[in-house]
C-alpha cells in the first residue's frame, strides 16, 4: 500500500503557543480525517486571536468516551513531544512530530500456525517546530513593536 506523505511547513512559535498550536493543527487533522460522522466542536485560541479550530466532540456510531480517548492521546503526544525538544542555539529548541494512519493485518504465518498483526501506514503528516524562548520586549517603543510582530 502507498503511503502518502504531507509535510507542513516549519513553524517558529513562543514558548506560551506551542501547546496550543499542536493542539489546532492536530485536532484540525484528526477531524478532516476521520473515518465516520462526527460532530465537531469549535474551539477558539487564547494564544492566536481569531483562530478557531475544529474538535470531535462525538461519533455517531462510538461510545461517547472516544472523544475523551482522542484528547487523551493529542495530550500525551504533545507532552512527549515538550520532553524530547533539543538545543538548536541559546534561545532556541527543536523538534519534529509525524501524524500515522495506519491500518492493522493480520498475517498467517507458518502454514496459519501463527499469526502476527502488522501496522500498514497509509498516511503521515510531519510537523517541524521551533520554539523560540527569547523574552519578549515590553515597551512601546518601535523595535520592540517590530520584534513582538514577528
Amino acid at each position: 500500500m502507498n503511503c502518502k506523505e504531507h509535510y507542513l511547513p516549519e513553524l517558529e512559535l513562543g514558548t506560551g503557543q506551542v501547546r496550543e498550536a499542536l493542539q489546532a493543527i492536530l485536532y484540525t487533522i484528526l477531524f478532516v480525517r476521520s473515518p465516520g460522522p462526527v460532530s465537531p466542536r469549535d474551539v477558539e485560541c487564547e494564544a492566536f486571536q481569531f483562530l478557531t479550530y475544529p474538535r470531535i466532540a462525538s461519533m455517531a456510531s462510538s461510545p461517547s468516551n472516544l472523544s475523551y480517548d482522542v484528547d487523551q492521546k493529542v495530550n500525551e503526544s504533545i507532552q512527549c513531544f515538550l520532553k524530547k525538544l533539543s538545543q538548536i542555539g541559546p534561545e532556541l529548541l527543536s523538534g519534529g512530530l509525524t501524524l500515522s494512519f495506519f491500518e492493522r493485518r493480520k498475517t498467517q504465518q507458518l502454514f496459519g500456525l501463527v499469526s502476527n498483526e502488522e501496522q500498514v501506514v497509509w498516511e503521515q503528516w510531519h510537523l517541524r517546530i521551533v520554539v523560540n524562548n527569547t523574552p519578549r520586549p515590553l515597551s512601546d517603543d518601535c523595535a520592540s513593536l517590530i520584534e513582538r510582530e514577528r
